[in-house]
């Protein structure tokens, strides 16, 4: 028996090409001469496996080795007629196929008289023994010999058939699988042929292929555990089993196909065969509505129908294929499970079969088990923690235990076959996560080196299997939190990148599509019925659905919110179920929305910022200040924008800043809170629009957190300032100009919100630390002053201070060691002034030298001590906010009474203390900074500089102006400043010419203003406006505050009447100004807001003149009428000033000469017609009228001028000529300008003209274009008929309206011929019409311009005598030399006065400027002007 088994080996190698032919006739020898009687053994297995040459893999290979062999057997083992006989192979005649048959029915047909032989007592008895031995079987292994040897005497008792007998035994295997082994050992025993098992099986795999038959999962086991003990081969057994490879792959598509469209369905939820029945009673009444479980069993209901031909269950059961591999891994047999796999498509058996999924699982976490105790367990209970399940004896084939973090990086291969599946074994799942926490943990504190291969890997496991499994975890809040606990470890970049990742790639798995659709759904029904009431049941209904895919249901809700803002309180008060995780994917999907580029930040109607982009702006501050979200993602985003040039997100900046610290912009603060902003921090914080800084500290503190990590801080800050630039310089020319100045605002609040905020919430010294060096800010980062002065200030007094520090305590060692021993000394005030005066002045020389450095032509062109000491110092410096600290103390003590009851608390005490120690400390600190001033106020301008002209433009250009217009409480500082230098007396500081200069020059500087610069440029002349106000108001008080102060003094100085003429000129120009930039209906739209800006903030000193009052007024309602529907923003202002205008309390000249010394305004006959007409028809006398008049500001003559100004103006554009009207109003006339005039008629002495007018009007009726200005005051004969016709129905009211029409008429025809009289005298006497247009001239002209300060021309020569200081004189010519002049000697100097002028070129209006007079020639004669280049 040996002998033949040893034959039947060496055939099949032969056959199978383990072995040549020659190998194996080698051996064939060998044993031959052991034993001799070897060919007729040799023969029957040559016969028996000659048939297995046929079916093998490469059937004609082995079949040509297998005649080989036999070949050389032929006549020297066995003869070739016995051969010949026997095997096929070597049988040449055709007559031998009858043979064949006839063997074949032999050896593999069964007769069919054996049924007969066979007792089916003999099966029946086989049955039962075979299953009393499996529940009965014992662990030795002779037990499968015992049970062999009975299974041999049945067959031989009952001559059964073995290959029934073997079939039998597989059947009660079938149903035994636990007995694994003992079957296993029983097959070995009776030495089965794996050929004869493998047919066995394939037909029984064969026999559930037909329709409506199900594979049993007991047949996947049973072959299974043939494969896992190689009594079956996998490959053969394949070959039985279907569906074939292009049915799986066509399957596999029908599978996708069939995802999407229950994706697609699951996002809409339809309830309405659902009845709806009363929930809850309300205050309306009972509430009908669907409870959020069954909106879900629906959903599933609903999914359940569409996936009815592709659950598992039913997959395992036609795809027998999917059916042996998930018994394969359930075996733990890896290997085998791992070719099968690979030969189906990607991810098909995990996409079908979740058992599959959760076989490989268990395998995984068999491997990491030991590790993961190692590494992670606490192993708090000791040896209870370890498992008592028997281990899976998996014969070598599953995967090896791990032992270190390499090999965990080689397992990441294997969980690539289950990807977001990861999930369906909750436990093996989060064993994982914990050993990467574990890894990237030791990696931080340095116990681990980092590897970057390892690293890649686990990123990729990362986002690959962990973070998409918690999509198919059934609302695993602690599988989120352990998340976090990971992702934290990562730089927000890496996040977001997993989160696109989860949000996008994962969607090829259809499990995952079909999930997001079903919480898509669910979002959509819940935020339906979100409001106010409802939030805290829908806001937990959301927080499950977060739970699960957050990404999807966030991305829904801000949509939403873009498209309702009143949506955003009630979602940020849902999301507060929401786990840490869930709220980084929170700001991941806001970037997500803001970085969206089918999105348009700008409107397209108006070019404004979108709604959507504020809408997201709101609820950012909001939830960043209620959330603890992280802060670097967003701020990083802004930062980046602000690279690319794109500032419409700084809006997200700004409402963060405000929301968590609420440190908000200074525009639109109110003057209480710009003046508690010169105080302290307390003062600030209180009063200043910081309140909630000590509310809210840790959002607060998060926010200076973020913005300190890695400097973005500074960062930002630069960034911003450029940004500015970068708008100004290049964008204005593409975008709309209102558009340019809202972006310039921005960026200009934005960064002093963000400095503010860091000055506040930062140490001194830290910020010290970050910030650049001015020289830095300005040569390498390109700054202007303004921002770079701005973003270093917070840094000069710290280190001030830390000066001033360290030098009193080395001062007090001293005085110590002076005083000897043990007795301390205190310094005393002056001492500490010494002090401090020397710190500041080392401050200001290294201030003086970085401003060097960065600019080495500034020495020749600037004073830069005062242009260092100007940028240094702030309000806290040089003014005690007292009205501010005592309103807050007021205020603090009100509340405390209210809150209190009456008792104030520990705390409100502790606050008031501090409170007036901070005052205390700021008075002793004001009073040092006035002093150092006080000292060195001889040395701040130069000598270099002690021309007007070149310090001028100086103290405007570069000091006054820039920072003026950076806020408003720069602007306040330039105004105390200002007011400080004057009262200080500071030399070769002109006040009078700079206060002129900037006046007269109102409307250029406003034209190019943001309409915050022009609030803030507002707030500094209303300061210089007032202070010229109360020296114009008392004699006394400008003698004391002005009289022989260098800033008073020209050439010589300015006496009290003098300057109220120049403030009367000031009042009329400013008249003037914007009378002509409102009047004109093409005036640009931000000339027109920044005038109307000008006008309200100046109400408290302009206009002061009853006429004046009057001009502007009707001019602001002409312009809030003209503007009402085409631009309602600037007819709103005109509004407001008009309303203002008429509720201030300020004293209101009825006079010119009230206001100064000039001569009134003379009305024109227009006027006192329609001042006549008017009293008589309110029954009144003229004086009466006037007195009443005068009352009244003196408005009502002036209204009626205005009409009529406004007809003429009408008229002459209508006739081509109304620009040139506007143009001569606002310059000033020229000597030709006044020849011409001489030339044109006077208003009301053309009366022929207005007869003829009449004439052509009854006859021709020209079309109104072409009236003149007398026949349009006139009404036509066909209009009094009309009037006629209606008076004679009215009755007896009719009859007055008559008298008055003819009374009109009579006197329109007396002055008509006033008019002939006084045109023919005027001919006739030359010298007298001269006299009188010169004395109409110069009283139009004190009028109007009073004292002048024209500049001087540039192409001048300088005189030869230089001096240190040249003056200016202010020529007043309109006043009397002596008090005793008469009319006639004054009409002659105006005589000379005007020869002289018309030989000299005449100068722009608005830059008159007086010059110094030469010695020994008359002070009226202005025009030597060599004084300046």
């Amino acid at each position: 028996m040996e002998m033949f088994e040893v034959l039947t080996q060496l055939c099949l190698d032969i056959v199978h090409m383990k072995i040549t032919a020659a190998e194996g006739f080698e051996r064939i020898l060998e044993k031959k001469n052991e034993r001799e009687a070897l060919s007729s053994d040799l023969v029957d297995v040559l016969v028996l496996t000659e048939p297995e040459s046929e079916f093998a893999e490469n059937a004609s290979t082995s079949k040509a080795n297998f005649e080989s062999f036999v070949h050389l057997l032929t006549n020297t083992i066995i003869p070739e007629e016995i051969l010949r006989l026997e095997l096929d192979c070597c049988k040449r005649d055709e007559h031998n196929k009858g043979l064949i048959r006839l063997k074949t029915k032999l050896y593999f047909k069964q007769a069919k008289f054996n049924l007969f032989r066979e007792e089916s007592e003999g099966y029946s008895k086989l049955i039962t023994e075979l299953m009393e031995s499996s529940e009965n079987c014992s662990a030795h292994d002779d037990f499968a010999k015992v049970i062999k040897h009975r299974v041999l005497s049945l067959i031989g008792q009952f001559n059964l058939d073995p290959n029934r007998v073997t079939d039998i035994i597989l059947e009660v295997f079938e149903i035994f699988p636990k007995q694994k082994m003992f079957f296993i050992s029983l097959l070995k025993e009776i030495d089965v042929v794996p050929e004869y098992l493998c047919a066995i099986l394939g037909f029984k795999y064969t026999f559930y292929q037909s329709e409506k038959k199900k594979t049993p999962y007991s047949l996947y086991v049973l072959t299974a555990y043939l494969i896992q003990h190689e009594m079956i081969d996998l490959m053969k057994i394949l070959a039985y089993m279907i569906p074939k490879a292009e049915a799986i792959k066509e399957s596999h598509k029908a599978r996708m196909v069939n995802a999407q469209e229950r994706a697609s369905k699951a996002e809409t939820i339809s309830t309405a065969s659902i009845p709806m029945t009363d929930s809850e009673i309300g205050m309306g009444g009972p509430v009908v509505t669907i409870s959020i479980t069954t909106v879900i069993q629906l959903q599933e209901d609903e999914d359940a129908k569409l996936a009815e031909g592709f659950n598992e269950e039913s997959v395992l059961a036609s795809n027998q294929k999917l059916g042996l591999a998930c018994a394969l891994l359930e075996n733990g047999n890896w290997k085998q499970a791992q070719h099968l796999i690979d030969r189906l498509p990607e991810y098909y058996a995990v996409q079908a079969s979740p058992r599959v999924c959760r076989a490989l699982c268990k395998i995984i976490e068999r491997s990491i088990d030991a590790f993961y105790r190692k590494s992670c367990s606490l192993n708090l209970f000791g040896e209870l923690t370890k498992s008592k399940k028997p281990v899976l004896d998996d014969m070598g084939n599953g995967l090896k235990p791990i032992d270190s973090w390499d090999d965990l990086g080689q397992l990441v291969t294997i969980l690539a076959y289950l990807g977001p599946r990861l999930a369906y074994r909750a436990t093996t799942n989060i064993k994982i996560l914990r050993l990467l926490t574990a890894y990237y943990q030791k990696v931080e504190k340095g116990e681990l080196q980092k590897d970057e291969k390892l690293n890649e890997l686990f990123v990729e496991l990362v986002s690959e299997c962990l973070l998409p499994s918690l999509t198919l975890s059934d609302t695993n809040v602690a599988l989120s939190e352990e998340l976090w606990q990971l992702l934290q470890l990562f730089p927000y970049s890496w996040r977001y990148w997993m989160y696109s990742k989860w949000n996008h790639e994962t969607m090829r798995h259809p499990e995952m599509s079909i999930m997001r659709g079903k919480v898509h759904g669910r979002t959509k029904y819940v935020l339906k019925r979100l409001s106010k009431e409802t939030v805290k049941m829908m806001g937990r209904q959301l927080g499950k659905l977060c739970h699960i895919h957050p990404s999807t249901v966030l991305s829904y809700l801000l949509s939403q919110v873009q498209t309702f803002d009143n949506f955003i309180g009630p979602v940020v008060d849902s999301l507060r179920y929401l786990t840490s995780l869930e709220f980084d994917v929170l700001t991941y999907c806001i970037i997500s929305q803001l970085a969206d580029p089918s999105k348009q930040a700008l409107k397209s109607t108006d070019a404004t910022i979108s709604p959507w982009l504020q809408a997201l702006g709101t609820l950012v501050g909001s939830l960043y200040r209620r959330y603890p979200l992280e802060l670097n993602g967003m701020l990083d985003y802004v930062l980046n924008q602000l690279k690319l040039c794109k500032s419409y997100d700084m809006l997200l900046l700004r409402e963060i800043i405000q929301n968590m610290s609420w440190i908000e912009s200074i525009s639109g603060a109110t003057k209480e809170q710009i003046e508690a902003l010169g105080g302290g921090d307390l003062l600030r914080q209180e009063a200043g629009g910081y309140s909630t800084a000590t509310k809210n500290r840790k959002a607060a503190q998060r926010l200076r957190d973020a913005l300190l990590k890695g400097d973005l801080a500074v960062g930002l800050c630069i960034s911003i300032a450029q940004q500015k630039e970068h708008i100004m310089y290049n964008e204005s020319s593409t975008l709309p100009l209102k558009l340019v100045g809202k972006m310039v605002d921005q960026c200009s609040d934005t960064f002093q919100q963000l400095v503010s905020f860091l000055s506040v919430y930062m140490r001194n010294e830290d910020f010290a630390k970050r910030v650049p060096s001015v020289r830095e800010l300005i040569a390498d980062y390109s700054l202007g002053m303004e921002a770079t002065m701005c973003l270093a200030r917070p840094t000069f007094f710290s280190r001030i201070l830390d000066n001033y520090d360290s030098a009193k305590k080395v001062s007090k060692a001293a005085a110590d060691a002076e005083a000897g021993g043990d007795k301390k000394t205190r310094l005393d005030s002056q001492q500490k002034t010494e002090i401090f005066t020397n710190a500041l002045e080392a401050q200001i020389e290294v201030l003086m030298n970085d401003l060097k450095e960065a600019n080495s032509a500034m020495e020749e062109n600037v004073p830069v001590r005062f242009f260092a000491v100007f940028w240094m110092l702030t309000m806290y410096d040089i003014e005690v906010p007292t009205s501010a600290y005592d309103r807050t103390l007021e205020a603090m003590k009100k509340q405390s009474r209210d809150d209190s009851h009456g008792k104030p608390k520990k705390t409100d005490k502790q606050l008031e203390s501090k409170l007036r120690e901070e005052q205390k400390r700021q008075t002793e600190h004001v009073e040092r900074c006035k002093a150092w001033l006080l000292s060195r106020k001889d040395s701040l301008i130069d000598e270099k500089f002690h021309n007007f002209s070149a310090v001028l433009e100086v103290l405007i250009q570069q000091c006054l102006l820039p920072r003026a217009i950076f806020s408003e409480l720069d602007a306040v500082f330039c105004g105390q400043f200002f007011k400080m230098l004057h009262e200080m007396r500071t030399p070769f500081f002109p006040s009078i010419v700079i206060i002129d200069r900037l006046f007269e020059n109102t409307i250029p500087l406003i034209a190019g203003l943001t309409e915050d610069e022009a609030n803030a440029l507002a707030c500094f002349f209303e300061i210089l406006l007032g202070l010229t106000q109360r020296w114009h108001s008392e004699k006394e008080i400008f003698e004391k505050e002005c009289a022989g102060f260098p800033g008073m003094i020209t050439k010589n100085a300015i006496e009290y009447q003098t300057f109220r003429k120049l403030c009367y000129r000031w009042q009329t120009r400013f008249t003037l100004m914007f009378k002509s930039v409102l009047s004109k209906e093409d005036s640009n739209y931000v000339l027109i807001r920044n005038s109307l800006i000008m006008m309200t903030k100046l109400t408290t000193g302009f206009p002061l003149i009853a006429a004046n009052v009057a001009t502007m007024e009707a001019t602001a309602t002409k312009l809030k009428e003209r503007e009402k529907g085409k631009r309602d923003d600037l007819s709103l202002k005109a509004a407001s000033y008009i309303g203002k205008l008429k509720m201030r309390n300020v004293k209101i000249y009825a006079q010119n000469s009230d206001f100064a010394n000039v001569p009134n305004r003379k009305a024109s006959t227009v006027e006192k017609k329609e001042k006549k007409k008017s009293d008589k028809e309110e029954g009144e006398p003229a004086d009466k009228k006037l007195k009443v008049d005068a009352k009244k500001n003196g408005a009502s003559s002036e209204k009626n001028l205005e009409k009529k100004e406004e007809k003429k103006e009408e008229d002459e554009k209508q006739n081509g000529a109304g620009s040139e009207k506007v143009e001569k109003k606002t310059t000033t006339t020229t000597p030709d300008e006044n020849k011409d005039r001489k030339k044109r008629p006077g208003k009301s002495s053309d009366s022929t003209s207005s007869k003829k007018a009449d004439e052509e009007t009854k006859t021709t009726s020209p079309p109104p274009a072409k009236k003149t200005r007398i026949t349009d005051r006139l009404k036509h004969p066909e209009d009094e008929k009309e009037v006629k016709d209606t008076e004679s129905e009215k009755g007896e009211g009719s009859k007055k309206k008559r008298e008055k029409s003819r009374e009109r008429k009579d006197k329109e025809k007396r002055s008509s011929e006033k008019d002939k009289d006084r045109k023919k005298e005027n001919g006739g006497d030359g010298k007298e019409k001269k006299e009188k247009e010169h004395q109409k001239k110069d009283e139009k002209r004190a009028e109007v311009a009073g004292p002048a300060l024209p500049e001087p021309k540039k192409d001048e020569k300088k005189d030869d005598k230089k001096s240190s200081r040249k003056a200016i004189e202010f020529d007043l010519s309109d006043s009397p030399k002596t008090p005793a002049a008469t009319s006639s000697s004054f009409r002659k100097d105006r005589e000379r006065k005007e020869e002289k002028k018309e030989k000299r070129e005449d100068l722009p209006k608005s830059s008159r400027i007086a010059e110094p007079v030469k010695a020994g020639r008359d002070r009226g004669d202005r025009g030597h002007r060599s004084h300046r280049s």
